[in-house]
């Protein structure tokens, strides 16, 4: 039987790479869940996919800066 994986977490349904979306993903059911993560320019981890991170907040600019 095939893994179903919840892509950054249940994206579809809340906002992705979130807390949120982690434990939704959970809830209805996926075996599993992804996430992406990248590095600040302090080398802070985060949990964001993009590399600029305008689509998702109100800022702009790169996750690395």
């Amino acid at each position: 039987m095939p893994l179903i994986v919840g892509h950054r977490g249940a994206a579809g349904y809340a906002p992705e790479n979130t807390l949120a979306s982690f434990k939704l993903a959970i809830d209805i059911g996926c075996d599993r869940t992804e996430l992406d993560v990248r590095l600040t320019k302090d080398k802070q981890l985060v949990v964001i996919h993009d590399k600029e991170v305008s689509r998702l907040t109100d800022g702009t600019g790169l996750v690395s800066d």
